[in-house]
């Protein structure tokens, strides 16, 4: 994938997160910015050769929570 069809696909990606965690965590905007920017899973999601954006939002804000909760990230076997 080139550089701009993936920067748009984490766009939206990002913003999908970043609602349901507005949602469900009832978080700001900005707290839910920093929520998701300030995990390993953003870091991994930003990066394309990982893989981790093929998964759906709910997934992702699960295991940013997750990670959150435990201070470890686990991504399923299936990357």
């Amino acid at each position: 994938m080139d550089k701009k069809a993936f920067d748009a696909l984490l766009f939206l990606k990002v913003q999908s997160i970043i609602s349901l965690l507005m949602q469900r965590k009832a978080l700001s905007f900005k707290e839910a910015l920093h929520y998701l920017y300030s995990s390993e899973l953003y870091r991994l999601l930003e990066k394309e050769e990982t893989k981790v954006w093929h998964y759906n939002p709910v997934m992702l804000l699960d295991l940013v929570e997750r990670e959150k909760e435990t201070h470890h990230l686990t991504l399923p076997d299936y990357v």
